[in-house]
């Protein structure tokens, strides 16, 4: 599809907050303390801020210390708590929802159109993005691919030769721990041990399947744990959803599965899926829908997949 094109074009660029870094590595830092300690200055920051929505032909609202006696963030309904385990350390994310969205919301794997601004706690701005922009949740700091799971994508309302747009999109503010973004090695213009906050708009969410082995990296994060990054089933040091033939049989992934094509009319009953069966595609065409699927076999009947299993090819 061309948007799909359009977003493998676009994720060659990444802004500063797609930049992924490696852990920390920092000699005996505690990142269960760090943890703690960002979760108590997030607590204190949003007892002590409220949100002003935004004006007339601004993209994002504002955040404001209390003077007379407004509503804090946190007391207020539409903030959320997320509670996020990585690497055996316990966070805690929180999320203010300006507007949940009105299609669909991304796996943490999936590829997103977005506006952003990011802040320091204290208010300094580090980062934005006004223009959408893609980025790939697999790709961004875990705050992120936590985050976004949260909102739901917008509707493309864009006229010919008229600027991207969207009606009914995802928007709200994400407060992050350090150890959901940079941690203790910072990044440019973010000093370590950083909480940081977020301001951003889901556009639109592409469902991902970066190997081309016509299974979406959704279904590619085998332990469900939300980090596909982890899963590498034949141990080759290229991860399932990166990996075009993942139990190194020799036999391309994508030819150990069957592969079907429905075609429908608009407004016709969608098409019963298998619960052995994913939808990697679809395709409109006027009033016609075209809709790709992979049905993942079991030949020997063993409880592994084909495309898992390096006896069957």
């Amino acid at each position: 599809m061309n948007l799909k094109r359009l977003a493998l074009l676009c994720m060659l660029f990444i802004a500063v907050i797609a930049c992924k870094k490696d852990d920390d590595t920092t000699d005996n830092f505690d990142a269960a303390a760090q943890a703690i300690e960002d979760d108590e200055n997030l607590v204190n920051f949003l007892k002590s801020h409220y949100y002003v929505e935004a004006a007339s032909g601004e993209v994002f609202g504002a955040i404001d210390s209390i003077r007379n006696n407004e509503m804090s963030l946190f007391d207020s309904e539409n903030l959320k708590i997320q509670n996020v385990t990585e690497n055996d350390i316990n966070y805690k994310l929180y999320y203010y929802v300006v507007n949940e969205g009105g299609a669909v919301s991304p796996s943490k794997t999936d590829s997103v159109l977005v506006n952003y601004s990011g802040f320091l706690l204290d208010s300094i701005k580090f980062d934005e993005r006004l223009s959408y922009t893609w980025l790939s949740l697999t790709s961004v700091i875990r705050g992120w691919s936590h985050g976004f799971v949260n909102f739901k994508g917008g509707t493309n309302v864009t006229l010919p030769g008229e600027p991207v747009s969207f009606s009914d999109t995802g928007q709200g503010i994400l407060f992050l721990p350090s150890g959901l973004a940079y941690g203790n090695l910072g990044n440019p213009g973010i000093p370590p041990n950083e909480s940081l906050i977020f301001h951003i708009r889901l556009g639109l969410v592409e469902k991902a399947e970066h190997d081309g082995d016509r299974l979406l990296s959704s279904y590619e994060d085998l332990d469900g744990d939300g980090n596909p990054n982890n899963d590498d089933s034949d141990a080759d040091g290229g991860p399932d959803y990166l990996d075009a033939d993942d139990d190194n049989d020799g036999v391309l992934t994508r030819d150990e599965l069957e592969l079907k094509t429905y075609v429908i009319d608009e407004g016709e009953s969608e098409p019963i899926l298998a619960s052995n069966e994913i939808e990697y595609d679809r395709m409109k065409s006027g009033d016609t829908i075209t809709i790709y699927t992979a049905v993942v076999t079991d030949s020997n009947n063993d409880g592994t997949p084909d495309y898992l299993d390096a006896n069957v090819n």
